[in-house]
């Protein structure tokens, strides 16, 4: 009788083992020797800081070598070449494009190509002889319609122009602009302050504006009225000279002026528009199929972005090795160890690197308006960016973040209320490998990485990351700054939560909240 209970018990505890074995593969597959192979190439000089443009086409080298690996693990591509295109357009200013005073004779008075659009359409746009209505700094607007006119708005405010106050006010600027659009112009200046000789306003205005700026090809191209920020100097010459148009808000602050009026004698000539550039760039999506017949149809999405900032002005490479090269990377690893699996999960897993997320997380977005397995088939998206940094001093930089870079045992977990059970998988793990999560992340980081699409999807989401330090988004991100110990750690974690939901029959996604 005892023979048999100790035979009963070995028996019980060898099913245990086993049973603990199949619940927890071996995690030593997770490899940092990988890792840091992976991440010297990613994040070397050769690939110029994986950004759309530069004169090496890095970005592309990359996603060449994310599916290259890809290939070699036996994954099924999620598209032609494991390579999803997303199209996009770069947007930048027209240096062509002017405003032009003239006099009642059609006589060019002034041209200036010194403009910022604050607003406009992509395709060019020619307007001629637009009368000029002057409504001051709009405190108040009439009840008629603008519509075959030009509106000349003053920056700033009555008291700014008396006390020489040379701010912007965003929020105030738009409101005015916006109520202005309302009467339906054909186009809107808005005029610097005379009295800003050292042109402070139109410089940082310009240095906003400036920049490239990129979208998805597949975004609308909607009509814009044209919103255009000039000097004084315009203004003066609409008024009749030089000076005039300081006189003329003196003499309104004084009461001494009515608006709106009309301008006469002189007209406005202007072109607007963008010039565009089409780019190709590309998400790499690599998919492992579930075991089960019917689950297999859903996913679970592995996602990092693969882009980076490319070159400062000096040439010098932001080679982003924590941002993003140590999320890609690991992603790299789990693709491996759930390729290793000798039982697959039942669901599929979507190996999805993203493009130009330093653009405005575009190939998220592009993505999740063309998914290789559909939205509603898409259990979880697990997004890692920038994990692989363990604090040190000089991080204090970012003391004011809730986002300051974690210690060793420490990592940011941020999840939606689609599915709060992912959550508590989480913790789960976190606790069985000694992690201490961080769910304490304002409500706008929510909006702050790739998983952003999928969060206003309606599909639950869990970020994972290390935080903030001293060399973000600058050139010193380099490997020799990764914890790749705290990488594998992050690696497991990721590892473990999401085979288990990719395991999971009892997942209800509530869309309501989104």
């Amino acid at each position: 009788m005892i023979q048999r209970k100790i035979i009963i018990t070995i028996q019980l505890l060898i099913s245990f083992i086993f049973s603990g074995i199949a619940q927890n593969p071996d995690l030593s597959v997770i490899d940092t020797a990988d890792l840091r192979e992976y991440l010297t190439y990613l994040a070397s000089d050769e690939l110029q800081g994986r950004r759309l443009g530069t004169e090496v086409d890095g970005l592309n080298m990359a996603a060449d070598y994310l599916a290259a690996n890809a290939a070699r693990l036996g994954l099924i591509p999620g598209a032609p070449g494991y390579f999803q295109t997303v199209d996009m357009l770069a947007i930048e200013k027209d240096e062509t494009n002017f405003v032009e005073v003239v006099d009642a004779k059609g006589k060019s008075k002034l041209t200036t190509h010194s403009m910022i659009e604050l607003r406009s359409s992509e395709k060019s746009k020619s307007l001629q002889n637009l009368p000029v209505v002057v409504v001051g700094f709009a405190d108040q607007l009439p009840d008629e319609d603008f519509k075959g006119k030009a509106v000349l708005v003053s920056q700033g405010t009555e008291a700014s122009f008396n006390n020489r106050l040379f701010h912007w006010n965003n929020r105030m600027e738009n409101e005015r602009l916006e109520a202005i659009k309302s009467k339906n112009p054909e186009a809107v200046l808005l005029v610097t302050d005379p009295n800003d000789n050292t042109d402070k306003i139109f410089r940082q205005i310009s240095s906003w504006f400036g920049r490239t700026r990129y979208q998805l090809g597949t975004q609308d191209q909607a009509e814009e009225t044209p919103v255009i920020l000039v000097r004084s100097e315009v203004a003066d010459q609409l008024m009749g000279g030089k000076g005039k148009y300081h006189k003329f808000l003196t003499q309104l602050s004084e009461g001494k002026q009515q608006v709106p009026f009309t301008i006469e004698k002189r007209s406005l000539n202007l072109k607007t528009g963008k010039k565009t550039e089409k780019l190709n760039a590309k998400n790499v999506v690599a998919i492992l199929e579930g075991s089960d017949p019917i689950l297999r149809k859903e996913c679970v999405v592995l996602m990092s972005h693969y882009d980076h900032l490319g070159l400062d002005e000096n040439g010098e490479v932001y080679n982003g090795a924590d941002d993003n090269g140590s999320g890609v990377v690991t992603i790299m690893e789990l693709a491996k160890a759930y390729a290793g699996l000798k039982e697959r999960p039942k669901r599929s897993i979507v190996f999805l690197w993203v493009t130009g997320e330093e653009l405005g997380m575009l190939g998220s977005n592009f993505y999740t308006q063309n998914p290789i397995v559909p939205l509603e088939n898409t259990v979880a998206c697990l997004n890692l960016d920038m994990v692989g940094r363990v604090f040190e001093k000089r991080d204090t930089v970012w003391n004011k973040s809730p986002k300051i870079v974690k210690d060793f045992d420490g990592v940011f977990a941020l999840s939606n209320d689609a599915w709060p059970e992912l959550a508590k998988i989480n913790q789960k793990y976190c606790d069985e490998l000694g992690l201490i999560p961080d769910t304490t992340l304002p409500a706008q980081f929510i909006r702050s990485s790739d998983h952003y699409h999928f969060h206003k999807n309606g599909i639950p989401i869990l970020n994972y990351a290390t935080g903030y330090h001293a060399d973000y988004h600058k050139v010193s991100d380099e490997v020799d700054k990764i914890n790749f110990a705290k990488m594998k750690r992050v690696a497991e974690l990721c590892f473990l939560v999401s085979l288990e939901v990719a395991n999971r029959e009892d997942i209800e996604i509530n869309k309501s909240d989104q």
